[in-house]
Protein backbone atom coordinates (compact mmCIF):
# COMPACT_ATOMS: atom_id res chain seq x y z
CA UNK A 1 0.00 0.00 0.00
CA UNK A 2 1.45 3.33 -1.08
CA UNK A 3 1.42 6.35 1.19
CA UNK A 4 -0.67 9.33 0.19
CA UNK A 5 1.12 12.59 -0.52
CA UNK A 6 -0.09 13.95 2.84
CA UNK A 7 1.21 10.87 4.66
CA UNK A 8 4.53 11.18 2.85
CA UNK A 9 4.76 14.82 3.93
CA UNK A 10 4.21 13.79 7.55
CA UNK A 11 6.93 11.17 7.22
CA UNK A 12 9.37 13.68 5.72
CA UNK A 13 8.68 16.06 8.60
CA UNK A 14 9.27 13.31 11.19
CA UNK A 15 12.49 12.25 9.48
CA UNK A 16 13.70 15.84 9.34
CA UNK A 17 13.01 16.30 13.05
CA UNK A 18 14.92 13.08 13.73
CA UNK A 19 17.88 14.29 11.68
CA UNK A 20 17.91 17.47 13.77
CA UNK A 21 18.75 15.49 16.92
CA UNK A 22 22.26 14.80 18.25
CA UNK A 23 21.94 11.08 17.39
CA UNK A 24 19.61 10.49 14.44
CA UNK A 25 18.47 6.95 13.71
CA UNK A 26 20.83 5.02 11.44
CA UNK A 27 19.61 5.29 7.84
CA UNK A 28 17.34 8.27 8.50
CA UNK A 29 19.26 10.44 6.02
CA UNK A 30 18.73 7.91 3.24
CA UNK A 31 15.01 7.59 4.02
CA UNK A 32 14.70 11.38 4.17
CA UNK A 33 16.41 11.76 0.79
CA UNK A 34 14.19 9.12 -0.83
CA UNK A 35 11.01 10.57 0.65
CA UNK A 36 11.82 14.15 -0.38
CA UNK A 37 12.64 12.96 -3.91
CA UNK A 38 9.26 11.20 -4.07
CA UNK A 39 7.46 14.32 -2.85
CA UNK A 40 9.25 16.37 -5.49
CA UNK A 41 8.33 13.82 -8.16
CA UNK A 42 4.68 13.98 -7.12
CA UNK A 43 4.65 17.78 -7.23
CA UNK A 44 5.65 17.89 -10.92
CA UNK A 45 2.61 17.64 -13.18
CA UNK A 46 2.80 14.71 -15.55
CA UNK A 47 3.39 15.63 -19.17
CA UNK A 48 1.09 14.09 -21.79
CA UNK A 49 4.05 12.03 -23.09
CA UNK A 50 4.52 10.46 -19.65
CA UNK A 51 1.08 8.85 -19.95
CA UNK A 52 1.75 7.60 -23.45
CA UNK A 53 -0.51 10.17 -25.10
CA UNK A 54 0.94 11.53 -28.31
Amino acid sequence: MAASTDELGILVDALYRNLDTPTPVYGAQDWYDLATEELARRSVPASPDARGVA
